[in-house]
């Protein structure tokens, strides 16, 4: 018979990132038997306390691997696929921003931590869509459940804003480039987006000119 039993109440405290606000407290019962709860779900949760996600899911799926339809693993998997995708939201929003406007029509853009940046939002994304696969195995077994249900809520509200953010983004660093073209206005040599720091400056309403970083910074010692 599985046991339920309180697992968390979660809520946003302070220096939390952003993938942390959630919109209420979930008190989630977990539904475990007493062999899931002592084989894996208390050394799971020892992991957790010392913030070790991946070594908590990494037990957690063990588990699975065993009782595939326990509930209350699956939640545990889907709720430390979420504490994993928000240490990295952590990280990305420690670093300094990739795209940053400098005032008066010029933008800079780093292409390497951009590449970079990217890379870590398919990361969050890609975990967040696995929480969200062990919530919907939950929900097929039991669809009423409201907690899991607001937490599946909380996840996909998460997903479309990283894939807002990450292809505003995107379309930033590569349509850009296609209208002011792939040389550099000071020096005419050519650029390398991908690997390169360079500016964007709109000369007209309709007209860009694209600089190496240098080069627009010695144009502004000249000046």
């Amino acid at each position: 018979m599985r046991a339920r039993k309180t697992f968390f109440r979660s809520a946003c405290h302070k220096g939390c990132s952003p993938l942390a606000g959630t919109a209420g407290a979930f008190n989630v019962p977990l539904k475990c038997t007493p062999e899931e709860t002592k084989h894996f779900v208390e050394p799971a949760m020892k992991e957790a306390e010392s913030s070790n996600f991946a070594g908590a899911l990494e037990i957690v799926n063990d588990g699975l691997n065993a009782h595939p339809a326990s509930e209350g693993l699956l939640f545990l998997r889907s709720y430390f696929c979420y504490k994993i995708a928000d240490n990295i939201s952590n990280e990305v929003s420690s670093s300094p921003q990739p795209i940053q406007p400098l005032g008066d029509g010029v933008l800079m853009v780093d292409g390497a931590m951009t590449n970079q940046m990217l890379g870590r939002f398919q990361e969050i994304v890609k975990v967040l869509g696995d929480a969200e696969e062990a919530i919907n195995e939950i929900l097929q077994v039991n669809p009423r459940n409201n907690e899991v249900t607001a937490f599946r809520a909380y996840i996909d509200s998460k997903l479309q804003k990283l894939g807002q953010e990450s292809e505003n983004m995107r379309m930033t660093f590569t349509n850009t480039p296609n209208i002011a073209g792939n040389f550099c206005v000071g020096c005419r040599k050519n650029i390398s987006f991908d690997t390169q720091t360079v500016v964007f400056r709109k000369t007209s309403s309709t007209q860009l000119e694209v600089w190496h970083l240098p080069c627009f910074k010695q144009m502004g010692n000249k000046n």
